[in-house]
Parts: structure tokens; sequence; C-alpha cells
């Protein structure tokens, strides 16, 4: 595996996170397994690069998410139409490595959509 193809890998799993057509409303925290920090770390990819690469993959025509495209009432605003959107709210892309040895398993641990000013906010704390 090279790095390029599992950031698009990752990405494609993240975007069902919530629906596929919700976007800008919610978090999620990646974890990375061992095996697949691996792959990035061969490639000389930092944490910051794997999440650039993920977030960029993650972006979206509006055209292809709004209400009532592909025939589904889910979806995002008419207003975003003709703008490129973010899958996650700013800065809602957490990124973490944990776990054995098991294989190239890595996990998705979704928030929820995000409600009021703030929303739902992810924490974590080194354990």
């Amino acid at each position: 595996r090279k790095p390029e193809s599992l950031a698009k890998s990752l990405a494609s799993s993240l975007r069902s996170v919530t629906h596929t057509k919700v976007f800008m409303q919610s978090d999620a925290l990646l974890v990375i397994s061992p095996e697949h920090r691996r792959v990035f770390k061969q490639g000389h990819w930092s944490k910051a690069q794997v999440k650039e690469a993920i977030v960029r993959e993650l972006k979206t025509p509006g055209e292809e998410i709004v209400r009532g495209a592909g025939g589904m009432a889910e979806g995002i605003p008419m207003q975003f139409k003709d703008k490129l959107v973010d899958k996650f709210r700013k800065d809602g892309l957490h990124i973490a490595s944990a776990g054995g040895t098991a294989g190239l398993f890595s996990a998705i641990i979704p928030g929820w959509v995000a409600s009021g000013d703030k929303g739902s906010q992810l924490v974590s704390n080194k354990y």
C-alpha cells in the first residue's frame, strides 16, 4: 500500500459518518492502527499530512449532496449547490493511533450531528 491510496480509502469510509449526504455538521475520530500508521511512516507522511490528504479527499461539490440529489431527500441546503463542501465541521476530524498487531484495521468513531451554536465537541485524553 501507498499513503495516497490509504488516505483515499480512509476518506471513502469517513464519507458514511452520519450520512453520505450530511456535510459540515458532524465530527469523527479516526483511529489509525499501527499497521496503517506504518504505511504512512514508510511514505514519510506526518500526521498533519495524513489529515490534510483525507480532508482534501472528502471535499465534495455541493451539487452532488444537496437535498434531492441522487433521488434522496437527505442532503445539505440548496445554498451550497455551487460550493466545494467539507465533510466535517472546522477541526471536526480528529486522528489518533491505537491498537495491537491484529492487522490492517483502523476504526472510525463517529460524533453526532452538531446542534446549537457549538454543538458537540469530541474530547480525547492520553490514557
